[in-house]
């Protein structure tokens, strides 16, 4: 059985290696295909990872664990999408951003528990 750290450093790894081959990659279960990512982006419905996570260099996002693009149904003042970025800061913690995917504007910042991880 993996440990928790391995875990989290094997899923970093992934979305890393993601970003590096393409812009707009996502682990999901929404089930999103990069043809669907890509057409979304072109026309101009969401932003790649890549800029929003530049965005939100003053996060302090240390180690990306998470990302999912999701329909926004809580939030309808913003765009139609938002990504869920799940991570560890400086101080350790994992948090949790609800982010409009179209302007980079943080909807909710949430500190998400141990047990929350296991789950």
């Amino acid at each position: 059985m993996m440990n928790y750290t391995a875990v989290m450093n094997y899923k970093a790894a992934f979305l890393l290696l993601g970003m590096v081959f393409w812009p707009v990659v996502l682990l999901a279960d929404n089930d999103y295909h990069l043809m669907e990512l890509k057409a979304l982006k072109t026309a101009g419905k969401i932003c790649s990872l890549e800029h929003i996570l530049q965005q939100l260099e003053h996060y302090g996002i240390n180690r990306l664990l998470e990302v999912e693009l999701k329909e926004n149904k809580d939030h309808p003042d913003n765009s139609d999408y938002l990504y869920e970025i799940e991570y560890i800061d400086p101080q350790g913690r994992v948090l949790e951003l609800e982010v409009d995917a179209l302007t980079s504007e943080v909807l909710h910042l949430d500190e998400e528990s141990i047990s929350e991880e296991t789950d």
